[in-house]
């Protein structure tokens, strides 16, 4: 028997176009089956996966993740905000499941499930991030990656593509928003609004990478590990759509960075200043479609994770 007796389960029937909704009752068993106590927790509306994480975080020794990346955001952003120490555990069940391969959890939610009675806790870093918007200030939290610019447009337009069979969603939905996307001027610095300028120009996107896969499989941030108390940038500057298209396989493998309209280093913070409001994507979840003044942190070591006994270190 593992460390963990009491589980909290939060499970996202929403996930995967509806289709979790029906396995929560082989879930729920199963989950039963593998831990002493379990409580389980099905969300109803956006925002309920945080809540209940946030409250009910502090009476477990372990609460669990299940659905796709924006369940794993929910959960973890409600145990960070709330100063919990409890870990996250993720049984990736949803269509990117970026977060869970991050963690090197297994693909399958059973296997995933058995790796978890014995595993082992981490603490990994965080991302939080302010920005500007209609004259007010407004804030957030990642945990996988943050998208702005034409990453954060492509995200809008995903959710009619979820379902699609061999990850093909994200990459019809990048096709889609090919088609409206129009770069603007940005001045992206390292640190504040102070730091050193790492980019001046017409800005197709950046991509700030706790973790190396966002998007469904994509390795845009190939450098980025989620326990080094640094963020991965790839900044990519304006580019035209056929440019693009020969983008987008190298970035199915990391091979993006070594091209000449991508600049890729490691920082603690970021900077981005634009004439023109830019939408911010957080984990998959829409965040702004108009943000200005934008200015995105590290918070190190602020999520425990747990994570298959023999994975690898996560640092």
């Amino acid at each position: 028997m593992g460390s963990f007796n009491t589980v909290v389960v939060i499970a996202n029937p929403s996930a995967r176009s509806g289709r979790n909704g029906r396995v929560l009752a082989s879930l729920a068993h199963a989950v039963e089956a593998a831990f002493p106590r379990v409580v389980f927790r099905a969300t109803e509306r956006p925002g309920h996966a945080r809540d209940i994480a946030a409250e009910t975080g502090s009476s477990a020794d372990l609460v669990l993740a299940c659905g796709g990346d924006g369940t794993v955001h929910e959960v973890a952003e409600g145990l960070v905000s709330s100063g919990s120490t409890v870990p996250m555990g993720v049984l990736g069940m949803g269509s990117g499941n970026d977060f869970a391969r991050a963690l090197h959890m297994p693909s399958s939610w059973p296997a995933a499930l058995d790796s978890l009675v014995d595993a082992r806790t981490e603490a990994v870093d965080t991302g939080r991030l302010t920005w500007q918007e209609a004259g007010s200030l407004h804030d957030g939290f990642f945990v996988n990656a943050l998208g702005i610019g034409f990453d954060a447009h492509s995200a809008v337009i995903a959710p009619k593509y979820k379902g699609y069979p061999f990850d093909l969603g994200y990459t019809l939905a990048i096709l889609q928003a090919l088609r409206t996307w129009e770069s603007g001027h940005a001045v992206v610095r390292d640190g504040t609004n102070q730091g050193a300028i790492l980019y001046r120009g017409r800005l197709m996107f950046v991509t700030v990478g706790n973790a190396s896969d966002s998007g469904g499989g994509y390795t845009v941030n190939p450098g980025a590990l989620i326990a080094d108390g640094y963020l991965d940038p790839c900044i990519v500057e304006g580019i035209s759509a056929l440019r693009c298209m020969m983008l987008l396989p190298r970035v199915r493998s990391g091979r993006h960075i070594k091209m000449k309209e991508v600049r890729y280093q490691r920082a603690r913070s970021l900077h981005i200043e634009t004439d023109d409001g830019l939408p911010i994507h957080a984990d998959g979840e829409i965040l702004s479609t108009e943000a200005r003044d934008i200015q995105v942190d590290i918070n190190p070591g602020s999520l425990h994770v747990a994570v298959p006994k023999n994975a690898p270190r996560l640092s």
